[in-house]
């Protein structure tokens, strides 16, 4: 199992200059490991996702990885991209080219669970709430808001061990955060890891930390599996995550890895 403690820490992370999308190519045995790091976006006219579907041809890869719960596959790419951003452009792109996908994230049921560990109830509903709302947000073709959040709320009921409403979120809302919620002008300001200013940006470095363990055990059972593998993920967690993948292929390898970052 690879070691988390290279990942670095959000100290460490924000003495960190770099640029965005951000690229980490790593090899181990034969195997070819691609790693994208852009910023969220939901606009089809992003250069971004030019750049994604250039890099996933040239990388060719045989299995793709993305961040966040795996969407619905969508034949049309400006659709794709539009609901679901770039894991939506992964899952058209891999549809396409006949190979599977996967999330490297941890499932919500199970990042609900683990934060309860560590913080309140009401603190991890808030803070799992505000985080999708910002993402549901982000959006520039939406699902139907009940549907989506009703799905989303099947998910995180079981292991936070409470039935969940808009009524109860909003009084928690009140309370973690002291003002009303105001569900449709949320944004990733309030679960931003790099500010302190509220709980659930508090709440954001300690999730962030749990996902980027996971992510990185997926990414290098991956390369460990594959042939050529190519994962999008936000810009933070591909730079946060490169000293550790190194790491691990470097202690794979007996030797330093080839790698292209930019």
């Amino acid at each position: 199992m690879p070691s988390p403690r290279h990942i670095l820490s959000f100290a460490e992370y924000a003495a960190v200059r770099h640029p965005t999308p951000y690229v980490v190519d790593v090899a181990h045995a034969g195997s070819r490991l691609f790693v994208f790091g852009g910023r969220h976006s939901s606009d089809p006219a992003d250069p971004m996702f030019d750049q994604i579907e250039a890099s996933f041809s040239r990388v060719s890869p045989a299995f793709a990885l993305h961040e966040g719960t795996p969407p619905a596959v969508e034949m049309d790419r400006e659709i794709a991209i539009r609901r679901h951003g770039e894991a939506g452009l992964v899952r058209h792109l891999a549809a396409r080219a006949g190979i599977d996908t996967d999330s490297m994230d941890i499932p919500l049921a199970e990042e609900a669970r683990l934060l309860l560990r560590e913080v309140a109830r009401g603190e991890a509903l808030v803070f799992l709430v505000v985080r999708q709302l910002a993402s549901y947000n982000r959006k520039t073709a939406r699902m139907d808001f009940d549907g989506y959040f009703g799905d989303f709320f099947d998910l995180i009921a079981p292991p936070l061990e409470v039935a969940i409403d808009w009524p109860l979120i909003e009084a928690e809302h009140v309370r973690v955060l002291g003002r009303p919620l105001s569900a449709r002008s949320v944004t990733a300001f309030e679960t931003d890891p790099m500010r302190d200013d509220l709980p659930t940006q508090r709440i954001a470095r300690l999730s962030n930390r749990l996902r980027d363990e996971h992510m990185l055990d997926r990414l290098i059972d991956a390369l460990a599996e594959h042939e050529r593998v190519f994962a999008t993920v936000g810009v933070s967690h591909a730079v946060m995550l490169e000293p550790a993948l190194l790491a691990s292929i470097e202690k794979r390898n007996r030797g330093a890895p080839s790698r292209t970052a930019r």
